[in-house]
């Protein structure tokens, strides 16, 4: 096993190749097809005739929905590698597009979908091909009074691609050709973040001013581009909310699929309970020796650690084996991820930095990008986007708009995942200073979780509400970042990270907001079904695979309380698996 390339042959041979060409003609096709059976739309009206009429939109729109998929998966996929690929570029432009024109194109359905009489929705779903959309559409006529007209919904659909979208593929394309200086030597972005888990506090330092350096001089760049993302999205919500006026967290809460009083109450927890975070972060600079702990410091391994680096057949050999313990079928799933190249784990020249999975279409096959360089921070990386692929790779069967599931439930299997690679290290750890790495690694986990993301949280908050008053300059979205890592960090840190807004590229997705407090509820989710997983013993595979499986057609609320039997707009559930991260903290504190 090696961290080789991806083997994307079967789905392309290159981002001008010609297959590409032949399948956004019979793209153009399908698209000719669908606006000829739109045209009988408005004049349906008997139950029959309309079912038969949507059932075959549907299969023709989703046909080109997969190619539009495919084309931008692959084409992200190959600029995460090289960010200077210009023909990915232009391949990438060509899906967002064709993505645009069906969105455009098949509005008359979705604002149907939205707008029939309930009598008429009632007897449409029995039908067992729309009933696979039931869930969907139950959501989305939440939103009735937050629809325009046909023409507008089709022109904020066609200017979102040179528009909102463009924003966020000019912050993808600055990634991809930054290139920090550290110690006086170029290196990719990506190579620079892993200096920042070394064990040279100077070469930490360095590698972080660096990385520091290269973003200050592009800051103004990425304030244009938060400044417009967010003047796009209140412009929007502006536009629609004539009747009722919905804010960033109502829109964020609907894409999410949770109510807002589960956002409440979730961060309601991370507020009580921050202190947990500041204990790991003193505990951590305690057993390091650091007076003047700093954001360079945040990564930095056990000063006990043995240092131990892996190769990457090593690693995978290591997170399967965890993943094969719980259930043998995610454990080969791991395996077969490496063999069939679909990890793509190499360093590159221009290669992004972080890590995602993604996946195509079809045929339905996930893929995880990361850059491995043997840290034990890679190898919970690699078990964290391998969680993420387990899921989708359970739900490859079911119908398309199923296998699409929300921000806040996306991160359950990943950090699930995550747990189950750090307790089977726990297990076979013998010595102090091995339990001492795993410890600290749930340490990083507990500031990450219950500090750095509700930083970000805040901060999003005030970004979006100061824009509302006009456009934000660096310098005042310095000083907002810098007060949101003071509320939530307190003394813990020497200094703040003024320029974290630019370097994360969270805040800059286009497709949507907030994209941090799901990261914490997949987290004490996650912890919450750690917790059921020990009670149930081995009856609990299928049950959490089932869960996996409902993930893209039900809200969280109902998952939860249909598998676990809970209500999580209610503090209790949150406060169990608080509980454990006390206990996590306290062996920390032990330790060191």
């Amino acid at each position: 096993m090696t961290n080789t390339l991806w083997q994307d042959d079967h789905i392309y041979a290159a981002p001008d190749c010609p297959a590409i060409d032949a399948d956004f003609q019979c793209a153009a096709e399908g698209l000719i097809e669908i606006a000829s059976l739109l045209a009988s739309l408005p004049a349906t009206r008997e139950i029959n005739p309309l079912r038969h009429l949507l059932r075959a939109i549907r299969r023709q729109a989703n046909a080109v929905r997969k190619q539009a998929w495919n084309s931008q998966a692959f084409a992200y996929n190959r600029l995460s590698r090289n960010g200077r690929d210009e023909a990915a570029r232009v391949l990438l432009s060509r899906g967002q597009q064709l993505q645009a024109t069906l969105a455009q194109l098949i509005k008359p359905v979705t604002l149907f979908w939205l707008n029939a009489p309930e009598e008429q929705v009632r007897a449409l779903l029995q039908d067992p091909e729309l009933f696979e959309l039931a869930y969907l559409i139950r959501h989305d006529r939440r939103l009735q009074d937050q629809t325009l007209s046909l023409e507008s919904e089709q022109l904020i659909e066609g200017l979102a691609v040179d528009g909102l979208q463009a924003w966020g593929d000019l912050y993808d394309s600055l990634v991809g050709r930054l290139s920090p200086r550290v110690e006086g030597e170029a290196m990719g972005l990506a190579q620079a973040d892993n200096l920042l888990s070394h064990p040279d506090r100077a070469r930490r330092a360095h590698a972080w001013h660096g990385i520091q350096a290269a973003w200050a001089a592009e800051q103004e760049t990425v304030a244009a581009i938060l400044n417009a993302i967010n003047g796009w999205r209140n412009e929007i919500a502006a536009q629609r909310g004539k009747a009722r006026r919905l804010d960033a967290l109502d829109v964020s809460c609907h894409q999410s699929h949770i109510e807002r009083r589960t956002l409440e109450t979730l961060m309601g927890q991370a507020e009580a309970h921050k202190e947990l975070g500041r204990r790991a972060l003193r505990a951590m600079a305690s057993a390091q020796g650091i007076d003047d702990f700093a954001p360079w410091d945040l990564y930095a391994p056990p000063p006990a650690a043995a240092q131990i680096r892996l190769g990457f057949g090593q690693a995978l050999t290591l997170v399967a084996e965890a993943f094969a313990a719980f259930d043998p079928e995610m454990g080969a799933f791991a395996r077969m991820m490496a063999d069939r190249g679909w990890i793509d784990a190499a360093p590159s020249d221009n290669r992004r930095s972080g890590a995602y999975c993604t996946e195509y279409a079809d045929p339905a096959e996930p893929r995880v990008f990361l850059t491995f360089e043997g840290t034990m921070d890679n190898v919970i990386t690699l078990a964290h986007e391998l969680g993420h692929a387990w899921h989708s790779w359970l739900l490859r069967d079911l119908p398309l708009e199923q296998r699409d599931y929300p921000m806040t439930l996306a991160e359950t299997a990943s950090l699930f995942a995550e747990a189950l690679v750090r307790d089977a290290l726990l297990a076979r750890s013998q010595t102090r200073e091995q339990r001492l790495d795993i410890a600290w690694m749930d340490g990083e986990r507990v500031v990450s979780l219950l500090l750095d993301i509700p930083s970000r949280f805040h901060f999003e908050r005030a970004l979006v509400a100061g824009r509302t008053e006009g456009y934000l300059g660096a310098g005042q979205l310095r000083a907002m970042m810098k007060s949101a890592k003071q509320q939530w960090y307190g003394d813990t840190l020497s200094q703040y990270d003024e320029l974290f807004w630019a370097s994360k590229s969270h805040f800059s997705i286009a497709e949507f907001g907030f994209y941090n407090y799901p990261y914490l509820f997949g987290y004490l989710f996650s912890l919450g079904l750690y917790a059921q997983k020990a009670r149930v013993g081995a009856d609990f595979v299928p049950a959490y695979r089932a869960l996996l499986a409902d993930t893209g057609r039900m809200s969280a609320e109902s998952l939860v309380e249909k598998h676990l039997g809970v209500d999580i707009r209610e503090p209790a559930f949150w406060e169990e698996s608080l509980r454990y991260v006390e206990e996590v903290v306290s062996r920390l504190e032990w330790l060191v």
